[in-house]
């Protein structure tokens, strides 16, 4: 069972490597939309390319980045008994934020890239709108804003 999901994600991100770069959300916004791969309640999987790799993000948290034919994993937090609904994402200086919808909640996640480590997670509303990046804050539409220092 276990080489079938490894095999299942090696095909996924092959196939993510192929696919084209994502448009952003909204004419302000620089986050993109994550292509999703599966509907509910099957698994999902979330497919993104950066600078730095191919990702691949379950719904469920566990993630995967492809750097050079090197997998690392690392998770982003997702509630209990919650999948990720959907996912966004944007390098900011070499970071990566992750803005996804997991249950009840919504969360931005800014991650190493180097290091795959989180360095901050912010909990917010679920019914988010793509949010803006103005100096180094995060400003969502119904004025939340999230430091990003």
């Amino acid at each position: 069972m276990k080489n079938l999901v490894v095999v299942c994600l090696a095909v996924l991100v092959a196939v993510s490597a192929a696919a084209p770069v994502y448009p952003k959300c909204e004419d302000d916004s620089p986050f993109a939309l994550a292509k999703r791969i599966g509907d509910p309640p099957a698994r999902a999987f979330y497919l993104f390319s950066t600078s730095v790799g191919n990702y691949t993000i379950r719904h469920d948290g566990m993630g995967e980045v492809y750097v050079r034919g090197r997998k690392k994993v690392f998770h982003v937090k997702v509630g209990v008994n919650s999948r990720i609904e959907r996912l966004y994402f944007f390098e900011y200086h070499g970071d990566l934020l992750l803005l996804y919808e997991a249950g009840a909640s919504g969360y931005l996640v800014r991650l190493n890239q180097t290091t795959k480590k989180v360095k901050s997670a912010t909990a917010i509303n679920e019914r988010f709108e793509p949010p803006t990046v103005t100096d180094q804050s995060v400003v969502f539409s119904d004025g939340t804003i999230v430091p990003l220092n």
